[in-house]
């Protein structure tokens, strides 16, 4: 058997040929459900259901055993009962497979008899040199190749390509349980890694750190194993890309939850800051941060300064917004006042910052041009190193020139600007909110969050210039 080296798990994203073993007699079933949505999403590859029972599934041949599988196998999803995996892990080691999913549950995070078990696929692995992600996992998604071994139905068919890599501890992290592809998130990878038996985060960094397709690393971990490796692995992964974390487990409960949920041990918060900051990670506070931060990093450029404009059409969100700054270790930028002397030719409303551009907007002969005159003069401000715009979705008959006015501005500045919707009606800020997201805009449904990911992506700019320094 050729062996892949013991770093490298592309065969997991890139793989030209994927056997799937689990049942496969009706749509309930996992391994039905893995070959519906691999077909449903385009993959390119090879797909070879396993099962001695069936002749075909959805349209393809299906074989009795692996060994009668007519050519090379790159990856197999492994969906069966806990006791028969290690018997299917070793055929996959003799076929020459490279990576395994195992989706099965019932290993170490349910019992000792159940760690035995994975202790045996550990042995196979190591000795064979095949990799494993799981057990306990949905395992990967692709967005480049249609890739995706997730056995349950997911929310769409397509999905915008782009620089996000998530991966972490939990099937949350799946297109079947979080609306990934209608809140359009720009994806590169997925990676539910569960019990870690041996991929784990290090490996996940690694592979990322390389990737092309991937601007931004984001990971939720309920622990870390290797903690000095961790380190030294992000470490060099922050110097060329960030790498965002949110760490649950801070408390007794959710930290017995985490042994529970993995037989993950979550350790003392204090140290896990501490090797955070010393790797240049920056740390995400809440499962909303997790997902809906790294779009400033996916669409905007990197900001060159903390001083921020804020420009709504609302004076109080101006207000909660210039808190979230300060909270966000932002600075307010003081315009130059060559741009107060034309903002006040505007309105003599515009010249001081937060700009609230909602009253005079109201009375002009047309609002959004009016609108987008301002918002214009503050970004082209040299005092404004980013900008956040608060716009409100209920404009009815509008949407179109917001959505077009928002998108000319997110192409031509070469500042990071992130955008907060709020209006009447959910169905219409949603709308609005995925239209604009689709386009590459930083948009968010949440007021501190679009000012946290500007201060985050701030923090990225200092840590990053910090590490090419300490390497001149």
């Amino acid at each position: 058997m050729e062996s892949q080296g013991k770093n490298d798990i592309s065969a997991f994203f890139d793989p030209k040929a994927v056997a799937v073993f689990g049942s496969l007699k009706d749509t309930g079933g996992p391994g039905y459900g893995t070959i519906k949505n691999m077909l449903d999403l385009g993959f390119g590859g090879k797909l070879y259901p396993i099962s001695p029972s069936q002749g075909e599934v959805l349209g393809l041949l299906a074989y009795p055993t692996l060994d009668e599988v007519p050519g090379p196998v790159d990856l197999a999803m492994v969906i069966i009962p806990p006791a028969a995996v290690p018997g299917i892990v070793d055929q996959c080691a003799q076929k020459g497979v490279k990576a395994v999913v195992i989706g099965s549950e019932g290993f170490a995070e349910a019992s000792e008899d159940g760690a035995v078990l994975q202790q045996q696929i550990v042995d196979i692995a190591r000795r064979s040199g095949l990799r494993i992600i799981g057990p306990n996992t949905i395992g990967v998604l692709n967005s480049s190749n249609g890739l995706a071994t997730v056995p349950y139905p997911i929310s769409c068919n397509k999905f915008l390509k782009g620089g996000i890599a998530y991966c972490g501890h939990s099937g949350l992290i799946s297109a079947h349980s979080h609306p990934i592809g209608p809140h359009a998130y720009p994806l590169s990878k997925l990676c539910d890694f569960g019990n870690k038996c041996d991929v784990n985060e290090v490996d996940l960094l690694n592979y990322l750190s390389d990737d092309p397709e991937t601007k931004v690393i984001v990971m939720h971990l309920e622990d870390v194993r290797d903690g000095r490796n961790f380190v030294a692995t992000a470490r060099k992964a922050v110097a060329t890309k960030p790498v965002l974390i949110f760490k649950p487990g801070r408390s007794e409960a959710g930290a017995r939850a985490a042994t529970s949920h993995t037989g993950s041990l979550a350790g003392d918060d204090k140290v896990y800051d501490a090797a955070f900051k010393q790797a240049g990670i920056l740390r995400l506070s809440n499962w909303l941060e997790f997902w809906e931060v790294p779009r400033v990093f996916a669409s905007q450029p990197s900001p060159q300064g903390n001083r921020i404009a804020i420009i709504g059409l609302s004076g109080g969100g101006g207000v909660v917004a210039a808190d979230a700054a300060v909270d966000a270790g932002l600075a307010i930028a003081t315009f130059t006042d060559a741009t107060i002397r034309k903002l006040t030719k505007l309105s003599p409303r515009l010249a001081s910052n937060p700009v609230d551009f909602g009253p005079p907007a109201t009375v002009a002969e047309d609002p959004l041009a009016f609108s987008e005159e301002a918002i214009s003069l503050v970004l082209a401000d040299e005092a404004v190193d980013c900008a956040a715009i608060v716009m409100h979705s209920g404009l009815g008959g509008a949407m179109a020139r917001i959505i077009e006015m928002l998108c000319r501005m997110n192409e031509s500045t070469p500042k990071p600007i992130t955008v907060w919707l709020d209006g009447p009606l959910p169905s219409a800020t949603e709308d609005l909110y995925c239209q604009l997201a689709s386009r590459g805009v930083a948009t968010y449904l949440d007021l501190e969050t679009s000012i946290k990911a500007l201060g985050i992506a701030v923090a990225y700019s200092r840590i990053k210039s910090g590490f090419a320094q300490q390497m001149t």
